[in-house]
């Protein structure tokens, strides 16, 4: 099944409301406030049926100017905009903001509703009708559909459905593989759930008991359940409407325009690089290091503009610029963004993350604005190395795709012109790529922390896998790690074996006069036969501390040397052996045998005697039966 956003803008009181519980029968103004008030003051949700089965979440944002921050924080992840206007008003002053923001956000398709036609003549529609037509010249709404329609008779809603169906059939679903990403515009608190969290999901998905981060902040927490319009799912896509339950934070702890996210996909920024839009109606020049209030995904942050390449940029004009944040924010290489100035708060303009900035550029330096360059319309080879660059983990070509803005196809006609600067490893069902710089940084330190490692504990088999991954690898899925592991054994880097990871060509064992210490024990234990020595007192003969000797021991036991044949009781594995081949000897004489006959033919004690026959038993060996042992 597909799932979409649908978000509606328009001046206040147009009807967005009204509209979408004629679509859907769900009222969104869910707040007393905005009963008695009449308009939208958070953003609302419903769920929308559509004739081809696809299901839409659609999010009623606020009209009024005060609650421009609110529309914004709506409209960003959605795929399609209802912008509705009365017939009885026409375009009014928040329906051109509205539009603006549409534009800017380069929403992917959009239909205008005109509202309220019961309250008009049909004369009167045709001349608003024309009224929006020449509004919507030269916006990425030129030439959309307008449909009339009256919520309060019902004229025009189903022919407004089947036209968001149609237009959402043409769009490419959004990418549901890989990591997470949900910004979040609602939290709150239910009593016996603890912390819930609202938000569209950008990408990849979302499962019940699986880590999430929630940043800027640094939070890790667990998903202990979701919900998609009302109804409990095991796991949320991409373009999903979800509820989220978070129960290890505190809603304090999680403002408006935080982000969810798989641990460790992305990382906050306080400077990006952006390709910017001066919008024609902005009344005065943009001043190099002014202050601005700049939108991403529900979050709102302060920041001053860093022009690049001129002192002041004048309304109507495009620019590369950094932004200087005054916090973090989560961002990635084609995000939409608005900006509104200061004071007084008005949409200036906007465009599109080219890169999260990793430092601070050089002003008038022509390099920096050809490599701006390059990252807005640059070679497509350029364009996924840079996402490489960025990385935090290996790629699927569908990710990398994303993160570029380009087509699949044209990804993978890309590798190989990106030659010895990526390579690419995987699983049996995955593909990952990477650049060989960003593995170099991910394997930083490897090998000395396996060579100390070794040093310290020779008797082990190795690092453990799961304590590698922690270390090196912290937020990358099984699969990624797998596939990476996979790599580094290709080039030989380090092995595996099992749960454990060493240096090529390593071997536990006893080295110096451990190594002494270990043959004689291993003779002593051989020489002891059926009646072996307890292990302390191993310890206390051969000078081992406690720690050592548990190394010794286990070490001991994985290689075979000795056999745990009860707790606290060990055998040297010839003994074992020896024995064993005389209980089936007495099996073939006899077919069975008594405790006092094995005793006799492996002359050792009852102490001895009983948990060795036990062992036999839980080796299939032999089996109890009344008071003889049998053949199994």
């Amino acid at each position: 099944m597909s799932y979409y956003i649908i978000g509606t803008a328009g001046h206040v009181d147009h009807g967005k409301t009204q509209l979408i519980k004629a679509l859907t029968g769900e009222d969104t103004d869910r707040l007393k406030e905005e009963k008695e008030r009449g308009i939208s003051i958070e953003l609302g949700f419903a769920a929308l049926t559509l004739p081809s089965g696809a299901t839409a979440g659609v999010v009623d944002v606020p009209g009024h100017e005060k609650f421009v921050r609110q529309m914004l924080a709506g409209i960003g992840g959605i795929d399609l905009v209802l912008l509705v206007i009365a017939a009885d008003e026409g375009v009014m002053p928040q329906t051109r903001e509205h539009l603006e923001i549409i534009d800017l956000l380069q929403i992917r398709k959009g239909l205008v509703v005109l509202s309220k036609i019961d309250l008009v003549e049909q004369d009167w529609c045709d001349l608003v009708k024309l009224e929006i037509e020449e509004t919507l010249q030269h916006t990425v709404l030129a030439g959309a559909d307008i449909v009339e329609v009256s919520a309060v008779t019902g004229q025009g809603v189903s022919r407004l459905v089947e036209l968001i169906d149609q237009e959402l059939a043409q769009l490419t679903p959004r990418e549901s593989t890989g990591p997470c990403r949900m910004p979040v515009d609602r939290v709150f608190s239910l009593p016996g759930f603890g912390t819930i969290v609202t938000g569209t999901v950008y990408h990849g998905s979302i499962k019940v008991g699986g880590p999430v981060a929630v940043e800027p902040g640094g939070l890790a927490s667990r998903v202990r359940s979701l919900q998609v319009h009302g109804s409990k799912m095991e796991s949320a896509s991409a373009g999903m409407r979800v509820a989220a339950n978070l129960p290890d934070l505190e809603v304090a702890d999680i403002p408006r325009g935080a982000t969810v996210l798989s641990p460790g996909y992305l990382t906050p920024v306080k400077t990006l690089d952006l390709s910017f839009r001066y919008l024609p109606s902005a009344a005065a020049p943009l001043q190099q290091r002014q202050r601005v209030r700049f939108h991403i995904g529900t979050k709102e942050v302060l920041g001053r503009v860093q022009l690049l390449d001129r002192e002041e940029l004048e309304p109507g004009n495009t620019a590369f610029m950094q932004i200087l944040l005054e916090e973090p924010v989560i961002a990635v290489r084609g995000d939409k963004f608005v900006i509104r100035r200061y004071s007084p708060t008005q949409t200036i303009g906007g465009g599109t993350v080219l890169d999260t900035g990793q430092r601070k550029y050089k002003r008038f330096d022509p390099e920096v604005v050809r490599q701006l360059a390059v990252k807005e319309k640059g070679a497509a080879e350029d364009l996924v190395y840079a996402v490489f660059q960025a990385a935090a983990q290996p790629l699927e070509v569908p990710e990398i795709a994303r993160l570029s803005g380009l087509t699949k196809d044209d990804v993978e006609d890309c590798l190989p012109l990106l030659g010895d600067k990526v390579d690419h490893t995987g699983t049996e069902d995955q593909d990952y790529w990477f650049s060989l710089a960003r593995a170099d940084n991910w394997t930083k330190g490897v090998k000395d922390t396996l060579a100390a490692f070794q040093a310290k504990y020779p008797l082990r088999q190795g690092f453990p896998k799961e304590e590698f991954k922690s270390r090196f690898f912290p937020g990358w899925s099984a699969k990624h790690f797998s596939a990476y592991l996979n790599y580094l054994q290709k080039v030989e880097s380090l092995t595996v074996s099992g749960n454990f990871v060493s240096l090529p060509g390593y071997q536990p064992g006893p080295h110096g006069q451990l190594q002494h210490i270990t043959d004689a024990v291993l003779l002593d234990y051989a020489k002891a036969g059926l009646a072996p020595p307890e292990w302390g007192t191993v310890l206390q003969v051969n000078h081992l501390d406690a720690a050592t000797g548990e190394e010794l021991l286990q070490f001991l036991l994985r290689q075979g040397s000795l056999i745990k044949v009860a707790p606290n009781l060990f055998f040297e594995a010839n003994a074992v052996k020896e024995a064993s081949e005389t209980v089936l000897g007495l099996l073939a004489a006899q077919g069975g045998f008594s405790a006092a006959e094995a005793k006799d033919r492996l002359n050792t004690s009852r102490k001895y005697l009983i948990p060795l026959l036990e062992y036999f038993d839980s080796q299939k060996l032999t089996r109890r039966l009344n008071d003889k042992r049998v053949k199994f």
